[in-house]
Order: structure tokens, then C-alpha cells, then sequence
């Protein structure tokens, strides 16, 4: 087979029946056009071009030639076209994490069936670290500092830290009123005991024993078990708004200002373009967002 990008320069200047032309085509020079040109009749062994006084006309093997070179371009375009459009009409691939999902995304998502009711959405809720090349995955919600290799983040739902309860449970314990007072309470913790321990210290009460209470492998788990009054969890005012305003979560005390400031990211393959399922459900992420900001003042 011939070089390719000698083909395209002859399929270019065949249509045109002008180099001018076909450079401008392929956006490149008339130069680089001549010169693919005669590396194709080297390679060919015969001429596909001749001149006629200004004009460029196709030889008898040059027409037989630009036949099957534009039928094989159109074959490739044709479906390419076809596997496009089945691309752009399967399922929305989205990755997050189950608490995100359940406290945040789910809720809204009738919202984003009204604006794009043809969007097949596939909701992916893990904690693990997608192989976002593996999976075919479109976008991903990750919670962090905003750093992943190969994975262009923006920044959508974020803010500080903060104790979270149920009213119920905040009138049958103890006061609560600093973080000292979470010494006398149930913490309960996502996995680990780790994001507690940094917390407190950061608050100034590091002497509160956080070896206890539940422990959720899902940290959708422990919100739904603090809603319930089952105790004290740690977790982003943001993303449990529509709890704390319709009075299932209260923030018991405020905290002192915090240096860590966490975020959910909206998450998707470096260089990568989208496919416009994808860009819309990402534009209509990024204005839930600013409303809910915009909400809270």
C-alpha cells in the first residue's frame, strides 16, 4: 500500500483538479502537496497527473486510480459515520462514588431527564480506581485534591469538613457544642478511623478517642445512618445540602476554619474530547452545582 498521506494529497488534487486547492483542503503548503505528489508517481512507477498549459488534468491510469482511491475514502467514511453515531447513542458511562450518587446525583437527576430525555445514563457507584481506558468510561466524580494521572479535573462540589447529625440524635445526647464534646459521642466513620483523627486534630481536640462507633465500608451507609440518629459522621456540608435543608442532618456546632479543603472533581481522560451525551450531562453538572452555591450564598 501506499503512504496514506500521499493518497490523501492525490484524492485531494484529483477533486480539486488544483494543488492550490488541495493544500488548502489539508491545510498544508502547496510545497507539501508537490512533493507527496511526486513521492506517489516514484512509488506507483507511472504518472497520475499531467499539466495543460495553467490546469492539472487526471492521466488515463490517474482516473482509474481516483476511482478506487475515492471509493475506498468513501467506504472509510461511511462507516466511520455509522460507528459514530452507534457510539454517540449508547449508554452514558458516568463512574462515581456511592455517596455522591445517593446524597447528591440521584435527587437531581430528573432534572437532567427533562433537559435530555433521549441520554441513556449508566451510573457506575464504586469507590475503586477506574481504568477509565478499560472501563469506556465517559465521565467520572472523584473525591481528592483535584491530581490524577492521565484524568483532566474540574472542581464541582466542595467546601470544609464538618460534623453531621439528625436533629433527634442532637436532643437525646449529650451537648454538643465543640469538638471536645465529640468525646462523648458515637463517630461514625467512612472505612477508617484516619479522616476523624486528622480532623480533630486539625480542630484542636486530638485527646478524643475515635476507636468507635461503626465503621462503613460505604460512605453512603453512614450518612444514611446518621440520618437515622445512629451518631455522629464527618462529610461535606455540600453534598449532603438537600439533607440539612429539609431537616434530616444539622451541623451540631461550627468548626474552627480548616487549612484542608476537599472537593468531588467532574473527571474524564486527558486529550480526550467528549462526545456531546457526555459534554451535556458534564455542562448540566457544573450549573447544579452553581445553583446549589448560589442557593447557600
Amino acid at each position: 500500500m501506499p503512504n496514506l498521506t500521499q493518497l490523501r494529497a492525490f484524492e485531494a488534487t484529483a477533486r480539486n483538479l488544483s494543488v492550490s486547492k488541495a493544500a488548502a483542503d489539508l491545510n498544508v503548503t502547496h510545497a507539501a502537496v508537490s512533493q507527496q505528489l511526486r513521492a506517489l508517481e516514484d512509488w506507483l512507477g507511472f504518472a497520475v497527473l499531467r499539466r495543460a498549459g495553467r490546469s492539472i488534468l487526471l492521466t488515463e491510469a490517474g482516473q482509474r486510480y481516483y476511482a478506487a482511491v475515492r471509493e475506498a475514502f468513501d467506504l472509510v467514511e461511511d462507516e466511520t459515520v455509522r460507528l459514530r453515531r452507534a457510539d454517540e447513542n449508547r449508554p452514558l458511562h458516568v463512574a462515581t462514588t456511592s455517596a455522591f450518587a445517593s446524597r447528591w446525583l440521584v435527587p437531581r437527576l430528573p432534572r437532567f431527564q427533562q433537559r435530555a430525555p433521549t441520554i441513556q445514563l449508566r451510573l457506575n457507584p464504586t469507590r475503586e480506581l477506574i481504568d477509565y481506558e478499560r472501563e469506556d468510561v465517559d465521565l467520572g466524580i472523584r473525591h481528592g485534591a483535584g491530581k490524577w494521572p492521565g484524568l483532566e479535573a474540574e472542581a464541582l462540589v466542595g467546601g470544609r469538613l464538618v460534623p453531621l447529625c439528625s436533629p433527634d440524635y442532637l436532643k437525646r445526647s449529650p451537648k454538643l457544642e465543640t469538638p471536645q464534646d465529640l468525646a462523648n459521642h458515637y463517630l461514625l466513620h467512612d472505612s477508617e478511623y484516619a479522616e476523624w483523627e486528622q480532623w480533630l486534630a486539625g480542630a484542636g481536640a486530638p485527646e478524643v478517642d475515635v476507636r468507635r462507633g461503626l465503621i462503613f465500608a460505604l460512605t453512603t451507609l453512614g450518612y444514611q445512618a446518621a440520618v437515622d440518629g445512629q451518631g455522629v459522621i464527618l462529610g461535606l456540608a455540600s453534598l449532603v445540602h438537600d439533607d440539612i435543608a429539609a431537616g434530616r442532618l444539622v451541623i451540631p456546632f461550627q468548626p474552627p476554619p480548616e487549612k484542608r479543603q476537599s472537593a468531588y472533581h467532574i473527571v474524564r481522560r486527558a486529550r480526550v474530547p467528549l462526545r456531546a451525551a457526555a459534554e451535556t450531562f458534564r455542562q448540566w453538572l457544573i450549573e447544579e452545582a452553581e445553583a446549589e452555591a448560589a442557593e447557600r450564598g
